[in-house]
């Protein structure tokens, strides 16, 4: 792991797992190394990401603060505290009827699950970034809590091969985001993962989801996989929105899994690498350093409200200076 600043706290143990004679301490997937800066943060990203002579592409989600490993990588329409995912249609449909200039700009359902994500609506997807400072700063940033300011963040990490991420065109995206669309029970209590392609698309459950498909896609006349609507996928959107550009958004989009939508997709864990806590007196600090270089809640919202709590911030700084 990185080195430590002199007088700097040494690791808790329960961060790390004991390394054998004359190898240096590995953190497991899961459990994470403590981050105190944002240059020792960026030290162990490269070490993470630059291996074998090349560098590989790693996925950032920051939390401010630590969820159990259950609920870590699922989407917030799937957190069981909320019970969201009955009323996802329900709620689908009220964002459109709210904001039907907004909505029906985006030209496909995901894109329009993206925009609500990005405005903080539950849905069936998980945000990330390429781009670890995003991340880093997501980990500390309280929006507006204080209280999360005293709880530990953490930065999960991801990694995806190139080959398996998608674009907002890709047919196997159209068809697990409009899961969405779909009543409750469309899948009538039965678990299709193992059916066949010609048999599963002479049922109920396809029909809806062609019906819901063909709402944004007219002729939309692919024959559907039944075992596609159980998996997670990774997307690479469209840069049409102000806060997927800044925060270089990527996205993991969540199928069903059992006999009903109440079942969320599980995260492959082969894409899970180990993330990086940080601690929550070392926040504060590392939202200074971001800030120094302009990376703060104003870059990374670029939005009148943001933008404004950052202008009168520096402001009331600079008056009792």
């Amino acid at each position: 792991r990185t080195g430590r600043r002199a007088g700097a706290r040494a690791p808790e143990k329960r961060f790390l797992i004991k390394p054998r004679v004359g190898q240096a301490a590995q953190p497991k997937v899961g459990v994470g190394m403590e981050i105190r800066s944002v240059s020792d943060f960026m030290t162990e990203c490269f070490r993470l990401s630059y291996r074998n002579g090349r560098a590989d592409t790693i996925y950032y989600r920051g939390a401010h603060q630590i969820y159990p490993e259950a609920t870590r990588h699922i989407p917030s329409i799937y957190h069981p505290e909320f019970g969201f995912i009955g009323k996802e249609r329900e709620i689908f449909d009220e964002i459109v009827s709210i904001f039907p200039a907004e909505m029906l700009a985006q030209k496909t359902t995901v894109e329009k699950l993206i925009l609500m994500q990005h405005y903080r609506f539950p849905t069936r997807i998980m945000d990330a970034s390429p781009n670890p400072l995003a991340g880093l700063f997501f980990a500390c940033f309280d929006d507006g809590n204080a209280e999360t300011m005293k709880k530990d963040g953490i930065v999960c990490r991801y990694k995806v091969e190139e080959h398996e991420i998608k674009t907002c065109d890709s047919d196997t995206v159209t068809v697990v985001a409009n899961i969405a669309r779909c009543k409750s029970g469309f899948l009538g209590d039965k678990d299709f993962s193992k059916m066949s392609r010609e048999d599963f698309n002479k049922t109920d459950a396809a029909g809806e989801l062609h019906f819901e498909i063909n709402k944004e896609q007219p002729g939309f006349h692919q024959s559907i996989v039944p075992a596609h609507l159980y998996r997670v996928l990774c997307l690479r959107p469209r840069m049409n929105n102000p806060r997927v550009i800044r925060q270089e958004g990527r996205f993991f989009l969540f199928g069903i899994s059992g006999r009903s939508k109440a079942g969320c997709a599980k995260f492959p864990r082969e894409w899970l690498r180990e993330p990086v806590i940080i601690p929550a007196g070392s926040k504060k600090r590392i939202l200074d350093e971001l800030d120094s270089m302009g990376l703060n809640e104003g870059f990374f919202y670029p939005d009148f409200e943001h933008v404004s709590r950052v202008v009168r911030e520096r402001f009331r700084k600079k008056d009792h200076s």
